[in-house]
């Protein structure tokens, strides 16, 4: 046997094909498409688009059958990312600030569009309520994708702009330190079930867990690979949450993992508000930095953890606003986080 035909040698083809992109699309039937059209010889059976009915079905239907087995046996998982915050991972930043080049379609990504995993075309798929509209996400595909082109990755999001992270508030309002039963906050819990778990993080949930159920019933082999992260500013008006942030985004990442029955991965996030003086409203804005920043995997502080990378934001392109990213800030802020991410995979 010809080794390039044996299981081993097509399971090789098969996965330079990217085939997990095309098995959630159509099923196990994209296989028979892509050998029929490739002429084939094996075992004396030679198949090509003109001679298909030199070869009786039954023939055809092992061959078929076969390459099929390669596929479910020996494809890569898809890479899994899922994207979360506030208003700059929801994104204000417009697509039609960005050159052309950076608003084309990205290969080998998809997005979750709620009831299904669609082809990543900005301005067309769905990442947030308004289409002509880009966070982080963008910057990210292009940047991983390029980076790994042998990967398949899938996007999920769910961000609320103005939203907390500590179980103190409920959406703006604080009320204490010790959290409360339907709080406006993507605060987790202690544990699976903890009723004190904020309205947001069930949210949360409530888009991955879909989306992952949907890569499993279409028989996709994945893997959750990184989470990231990019909120902080409301927890920037209080003390008590500017200060708790390390503490409050080590538990919320460990929480989401186990909710959604996943194993540790790399948590990438960005610093925020980069821009000095502050708004009068982020009282606690030095104090969130610095949480932010001791949590990361080289800071040398008592609250550093191996799995949390911060990327600084400083000299990113900022709104008028000076809160929000604009389009060239958004874009070198998902480039950044790409980067981040491959680093922290490498060493895991």
């Amino acid at each position: 046997m010809n080794p390039a035909l044996s299981p081993v040698g097509l399971a090789g083809v098969l996965q330079s094909t990217r085939l997990p992109n095309l098995l959630c699309k159509v099923g196990g039937f994209r296989c028979l498409l892509i050998y029929v059209v490739n002429p084939i010889k094996w075992k004396g059976i030679y198949v090509s688009p003109y001679e298909t009915e030199r070869v009786s079905m039954l023939r055809l239907t092992i061959v078929a059958m076969t390459t099929m087995l390669c596929v479910f046996t020996f494809a890569d998982p898809v890479d899994v990312f899922i994207f979360s915050g506030q208003s700059n991972m929801v994104g204000a930043a417009q697509l039609d600030d960005l050159p052309e080049t950076q608003r084309a379609p990205v290969p080998h990504a998809r997005f979750w569009a709620g009831n299904g995993f669609e082809d990543y075309v900005p301005g067309t798929t769905p990442t947030g309520k308004r289409p002509e509209r880009f966070g982080p996400e963008l910057a990210f595909a292009a940047t991983y994708t390029n980076a790994h082109p042998e990967a398949s990755i899938y996007l999920i999001k769910y961000a609320v702009g103005g939203r907390p992270l500590h179980g103190g508030w409920d959406n703006q309002k604080w009320l204490g330190e010790a959290p409360g039963p339907g709080r406006e906050t993507f605060y987790p819990g202690e544990k699976p079930g903890d009723p004190n778990a904020g309205t947001l993080h069930q949210n949360l949930l409530n888009v991955v867990r879909p989306a992952l159920a949907h890569l499993k019933n279409a028989g996709i082999d994945y893997r959750v690979r990184g989470i990231l992260w990019m909120q902080g500013e409301a927890d920037a008006k209080h003390e008590i949450p500017a200060r708790a942030y390390a503490t409050s985004l080590k538990q919320w990442h460990l929480r989401l993992l186990e909710d959604i029955g996943a194993d540790l991965c790399p948590l990438v996030y960005g610093q925020v508000l980069p821009h000095e003086p502050a708004l009068e409203r982020f009282t606690n804005r030095s104090d969130v930095r610095a949480s932010q920043s001791n949590l990361d995997h080289g800071s040398g502080h008592s609250d550093s953890w191996e799995w949390a990378t911060m990327v600084p934001t400083e000299g990113m392109g900022l709104a008028d606003d000076t809160v929000h990213y604009n389009a060239a800030g958004q874009w070198a802020l998902g480039k950044a986080f790409a980067e981040a991410m491959s680093t922290a995979l490498e060493s895991k």
